[in-house]
């Protein structure tokens, strides 16, 4: 096949997953896993290409985690993190842009997702106009927080899919959080400056809608602040678990066939520890395995492992069927090795998924020959899912913002959550690069 035909093939694929994703991010919900088959369904009919393999072993670790989350949330633990948060971020109302971006990581950090900022964006969206700081600069932040935490968090579904593919070069899961942890906090704490330093002050135009104030204490938890603890620590141990058994082989279980030694596989380690932190959160707190499945958290875990089935099966496809074209493309116009970091970028602003954006890229990486460490230190680019604002958390903020400061501009580019995510992510590169080379990876 010629060149041209090549380049048509790869343009037609661009196509089919813009469109998809698109519609998908503005659907919501299930839409985007049934279009990601639809896709697939379209390269192999209109371009006769090869499916990639379903993403299932990333489909079982999530499973695993939202099983764990629900478990939390129907315990209480979840709403007793963000009303810590709430607190937190009304105890000092103005340095909201300072806290509320911190507060938004740690809880997305703890809760694996970074949709669990919804709980949070209108506490400080209301604070935010209680004081009179224009809402634009703590829930811009605030949205590109939660990115990062979900990315560092040891039980998010991007993770999982980022340290299977560098556990595979000999990188592991300790490695990983010495970079990413260290990193994504910076690259916030950077944006945070940045961002401090733009005009607070509410514009004169706009129309504030009064909304009720929310008390400081804390509300009860229906199965009491005890449990909702115990949860929250049964949890952490499993995380903690997750990483010491993954990074310390003798920790690992293991038997024998014919004579030879078999540890437990890595891929198995995280969705084994989470299922059975589950189990032991449901069996010490009593919780009733149907108000499991009757969470928010559980609901939008699911929904989400089904979207990255659709949409990770759709960009690994395209990239498969892609990859002579991409390859060609990257080696004459993208040589050096950080430069990959820029493929990452782009495509997270095309899917519109960081664990999608991953899961379909990084193989092009190792295809090039990009050293393990690079892929880590440029990691943090498959955050640019603000880039075209789409993303549900952006439209979330967009619309508890009542005094409109937090906007989509003329030119869609030019929206609230550009500035914080560029700088966050250039900050976080750039910190990312220096400790992997520090590091002596």
């Amino acid at each position: 096949m010629n060149l041209n035909a090549l380049t048509q093939m790869l343009l037609i694929g661009l196509a089919i997953l813009l469109i998809v994703s698109f519609l998908g991010s503005r659907l919501q919900g299930m839409s985007l896993s049934m279009l990601g088959g639809l896709g697939v369904w379209l390269f192999m009919v209109v371009l006769h290409a090869t499916p990639a393999d379903p993403p299932f072993q990333i489909m079982l670790c999530i499973a695993a985690v939202v099983a764990a989350v629900g478990t939390i949330e129907a315990a209480g633990g979840l709403s007793y993190l963000v009303q810590l948060a709430e607190l937190c971020i009304r105890k000092h109302p103005r340095s909201i842009i300072y806290i509320s971006p911190m507060v938004t990581y740690a809880i997305t950090f703890l809760g694996g997702t970074n949709h669990i900022a919804y709980s949070i964006l209108p506490v400080i969206a209301e604070v935010s106009k209680e004081v009179g700081i224009r809402p634009e600069r703590p829930l811009s932040l605030s949205v590109i927080a939660a990115l990062h935490g979900a990315l560092a968090s040891p039980i998010s579904s991007i993770m999982v899919i980022l340290s299977g593919f560098l556990r595979i070069s000999g990188i592991d899961m300790v490695t990983i959080f010495k970079i990413i942890i260290p990193s994504t906090m910076g690259g916030l704490l950077m944006a945070t400056f940045v961002t401090s330093l733009l005009s607070k002050a509410m514009p004169e135009a706009s129309t504030v809608t009064e909304t009720a104030t929310t008390d400081m204490a804390p509300a009860c938890l229906p199965r009491g602040a005890r449990i909702a603890k115990l949860s929250i620590v049964c949890f952490l141990l499993g995380s903690l678990g997750t990483v010491l058994i993954d990074a310390i082989p003798s920790l690992r279980p293991s038997w024998e066939v014919n004579g030879i030694k078999i540890l437990l596989p890595s891929a198995y380690i995280m969705p084994l520890v989470m299922l059975s932190t589950a189990a032991s959160i449901m069996l010490l707190c009593r919780i009733a395995p149907k108000s499991i499945t009757q969470g928010k958290a559980f609901t939008a875990g699911i929904q989400g492992m089904f979207a990255i089935l659709g949409i990770a099966w759709l960009s690994s496809t395209f990239v498969q069927s892609n990859q002579p074209v991409l390859l060609q493309f990257i080696s004459a116009y993208l040589s050096e090795p950080w430069q990959f970091s820029i493929i990452l970028l782009c495509m997270a602003a095309i899917m519109g998924s960081s664990a999608a954006t991953i899961k379909a890229v990084f193989p092009l990486g190792i295809a090039l020959g990009i050293p393990p460490k690079i892929l880590l230190a440029a990691a943090t680019a498959v955050n640019g899912v603000f880039i075209i604002p789409i993303y549900p958390t952006i439209l979330a903020a967009i619309h508890l913002d009542t005094t409109g400061t937090t906007r989509i501009g003329k030119f869609l580019f030019n929206h609230s959550f550009m500035l914080p995510g560029l700088v966050s992510i250039a900050g976080a590169m750039g910190i990312g690069f220096l400790l992997v080379y520090m590091g002596g990876l």
